[in-house]
């Protein structure tokens, strides 16, 4: 019986960690676009674009509902496939196929889409930044190249606080 108990309560707390990492990336993705410069034409609206499962249910819905990015209301879109992106700001990759994200990358990198995923080897297979918590603190890996390679600047005060930056050209 103490055996379950305590796999119970271990369950729970895995449960509530993750609840709170979620909630952190929901954050973190407009906390982002403060130190991220688009060369595409200026939109009426900041879309942020969740593909695949969407992990965050209601919440960027909630958070983002009366708040403004670069001056523009928000307007969050979920999809499942590549054909249904369009143009958005910020992509949030949470795909599990690999084939399909390196497609989705790809489109993002010609459409220059900010993209965000928190799978492992994400930067490195041309995302731009992979988020990820450690005891709550954001984990950042970006790829400054496919960045260049996508017209977006990423500002110094977002790459300082990355762990690892995959450089392009100078």
């Amino acid at each position: 019986m103490k055996k379950i108990i305590v796999a119970f309560l271990s369950l729970n707390l895995l449960l509530l960690a993750s609840n709170q990492e979620r909630d952190l990336q929901a954050v973190f993705i407009g906390r982002l676009a403060q130190f991220v410069q688009w060369n595409h034409p200026k939109e009426h609206l900041f879309r942020i674009t969740i593909i695949g499962n969407n992990p965050f249910g209601d919440l960027l819905n909630r958070l983002y509902k009366k708040k403004k990015i670069d001056g523009k209301s928000v307007e969050i879109q979920y999809i499942t496939r590549l054909e249904e992106i369009g143009q958005t700001d910020i992509l949030f990759v949470a795909l599990e196929n690999q084939q399909e994200i390196q497609k989705v990358i790809l489109y993002a990198i010609k459409n220059s889409i900010l993209t965000i995923g928190t799978q492992r080897g994400f930067a490195q297979r041309g995302g731009i930044v992979q988020l990820s918590f450690v005891m709550q603190k954001p984990h950042l890996v970006i790829n400054h190249k496919t960045a260049q390679y996508s017209n977006i600047k990423i500002q110094a005060p977002l790459l300082a606080i990355a762990q690892e930056i995959i450089k392009g050209d100078e």
